[in-house]
């Protein structure tokens, strides 16, 4: 944890003159300006230099460095998973009941990733939809039709075409979705960086999508800002619980980048950090 320098919005006698005082941030190891600190003894992940031969991560397709150190993946369905220390077990999770999971905080261990901020550096190549997006998301595990109940997250979502958003998937597969924002359009071949930042509040569960357009590490601009206080979702639900608009509070061993119908994406600088909630 280190810390950096940035500079702050102008306001009172700087507005006059259009001085920026600088402000001190924290900054992840890669440089990027941490929105939340990390949670002292919480769980951390950050792309290692060498992710091949990294236990924790695994992208599913084939990776391949660039020259600049970057990474490139080259398939139309991603889905780059990252487990906490603890690993991913499904003989692990004792109950996929709602209630149980929001009593006790967690899917499979109490290190579960749940208050977290995710972090990643992405430069689209090519396209095949512009309506599809990229999409961060946690706090739930394995998203496959053989255990529909283990399958929920909160997934913000951003759009190539220049749209954001969240969404939250109770189970897998059933979405109810928020409003779009309206972001600018991705530019192809160009870095962008993208976080999600969810956290348990006594308000509900607050959901925060930010953007850092010219890719500097440090200016970092927010586009979605929503809570979740338990009146959204489905009325009905396949899996055990008392409600199926109940707020997913509780973690997953999983976190996971996705993406799809980008067939040539690099990414770099890639976290996830258990956050204070």
């Amino acid at each position: 944890m280190v810390l950096g320098l940035m500079g702050a919005p102008p306001s009172g006698a700087e507005e006059a003159t259009g001085l920026l005082p600088p402000i001190l941030v924290l900054v992840d190891p890669f440089g990027v300006a941490m929105l939340h600190p990390t949670r002292l003894g919480g769980e951390t992940w950050f792309l290692p230099e060498d992710p091949l031969r990294d236990a924790r991560f695994d992208p599913q397709h084939p990776i391949s460095r660039n020259p600049d150190g970057s990474w490139k993946m080259r398939h139309t369905e991603v889905r780059m998973s990252v487990f906490t220390s603890s690993g991913y077990s499904q003989k692990r999770i004792a109950s996929y009941d709602r209630d149980v999971l929001a009593r006790q905080g967690y899917m499979q261990s109490p290190n579960d990733w749940k208050n977290v901020e995710m972090t990643g550096y992405v430069r689209l190549n090519r396209i095949q939809d512009p309506e599809d997006n990229f999409s961060w998301y946690a706090r739930g595990g394995q998203h496959t039709g053989g255990e529909e109940c283990e399958g929920s997250a909160y997934k913000g979502e951003l759009h190539y075409d220049g749209r954001a958003r969240w969404q939250k998937e109770m189970w897998h597969v059933r979405y109810t979705q928020a409003p779009y924002s309206q972001v600018p359009k991705l530019p192809v071949g160009e870095w962008i960086g993208f976080k999600a930042v969810m956290r348990n509040t006594r308000d509900g569960v607050r959901l925060q999508l930010w953007l850092d357009e010219d890719a500097d590490k440090l200016t970092w601009h927010k586009v979605v800002d929503l809570y979740d206080t338990g009146n959204w979702g489905e009325d009905t639900m396949p899996c055990p619980g008392t409600s199926a608009k109940i707020p997913i509070t509780w973690g997953g061993p999983i976190a996971v980048f996705r993406w799809d119908n980008a067939p040539d994406v690099d990414f770099k600088w890639l976290s996830v950090r258990e956050i204070w909630p």
